[in-house]
């Protein structure tokens, strides 16, 4: 017996026996489930209690949906089990964390309560659980969304620490962005503050213009099924919204974007076990944020009271940032509002 399992008080060991009991019985997820075998399941789990017909099944299926049926019901005496552990870890009660999160960790690999062994582990905090949850973000053998139930758990517990280097003075640091975009009263993805200075809009548009036209448009499409969803085509959310986020917190301004804190970034990133993006990180997201901001001083023009007075170096700008695939969106938007109040003041 190891000297954490000597200290374990009677009500503890017993929830964790039980849970290594409900291990060991757990049966194989198993592979080859499709929709439409879900939807078989789903009607022989109704027909099973009596709220429609059963369907006929085949002895493969018979067998399948058996096993999978007593997977739920371990899954539900998991549930149990692992939330009585998060409220003792939660109080600062357990006396055996890293036999606790081993197992959490035995749960997550058997798909067995997945999430709430996460929780669990989220609860235990650093260093047993921090520490398994690190690995389990570069545990590509899990399903994804677990993995990504993972890193919101990971993020939201180390939150605060970006943040914390998020408001520490740049002294020091090399910027990334050009004076012009740094002197912008603006966050990263904020918004400008209006009436727009002609001025500054033009100087920051001039710097963030990229000298030849982006490989791939910057920024990317927005996401727009739910953050914890699926798209379309049955794909959970791109890695970069996740990375944006952790951009935005260590780099809120554009002022604070500089090398030293691309570099933490990105080696967050890998911690995380989050993908970057195609290329060089620094290079990339230095880029994206080009793409952001220069969207929201096209945004802002575009709330100008007289869009047309900016005319016509404003739409000459947005030209070329539409042909170079940079703010895309926002510039062809200024570009059509500014079009059409310069042909309305011009018909008068």
């Amino acid at each position: 017996m190891t000297e954490e399992a000597g200290k374990v008080d009677d009500g503890e060991q017993a929830v964790l026996e039980a849970l290594g009991a409900v291990l060991a019985a757990v049966p194989s997820a198993g592979t080859g489930w499709t929709d439409e075998l879900w939807d078989v399941y789903g009607a022989y789990e109704a027909g099973r209690l009596g709220q429609g017909q059963p369907p006929q099944l085949t002895a493969e299926q018979s067998a399948r949906f058996a096993s999978q049926r007593h997977r739920q019901q371990l899954s539900d005496q998991a549930h149990g089990l692992v939330r009585r552990l998060r409220e003792r870890a939660e109080q600062a009660r357990l006396l055996s964390p890293a036999t606790v999160a081993e197992l959490a960790v035995h749960l997550v690999h058997a798909q067995l309560a997945a999430h709430e062994a996460v929780n669990l582990l989220a609860a235990l905090g650093a260093p047993h659980g921090e520490r398994a949850l690190l690995a389990l973000a570069r545990d590509t053998g899990i399903p994804e969304g677990d993995r990504l139930w993972v890193r919101e758990r990971l993020f939201v517990s180390r939150r605060d620490g970006y943040r914390a280097r998020g408001r520490l003075a740049v002294d020091g640091e090399e910027p990334l962005l050009p004076a012009a975009v740094r002197e912008l009263p603006t966050g990263i993805g904020g918004t400008l503050a209006l009436p727009v200075d002609p001025v500054s809009a033009r100087a920051a548009l001039d710097a963030l213009l990229p000298p030849a036209p982006l490989s791939l448009p910057e920024p990317p499409p927005e996401w727009t099924a739910g953050w914890d969803g699926l798209d379309e085509h049955d794909e959970y959310r791109p890695e970069w919204l996740e990375v944006r986020l952790l951009v935005r917190e260590l780099m809120p301004t554009a002022q604070k974007v500089s090398r030293e804190r691309m570099a933490e970034a990105e080696r967050e990133c890998v911690l995380l076990g989050l993908g970057g993006g195609e290329g060089e990180f620094a290079p990339l997201w230095t880029t994206r944020i080009a793409a952001w901001l220069a969207s929201e001083v096209f945004d802002a023009l575009s709330r100008d009271p007289h869009p047309a007075r900016l005319a016509p170096w404003a739409m000459d700008l947005a030209g070329q940032y539409v042909w170079r695939g940079m703010a895309v969106e926002e510039a062809r938007a200024f570009l059509r509002l500014a079009l059409f109040t310069f042909s309305s003041s011009v018909c008068r």
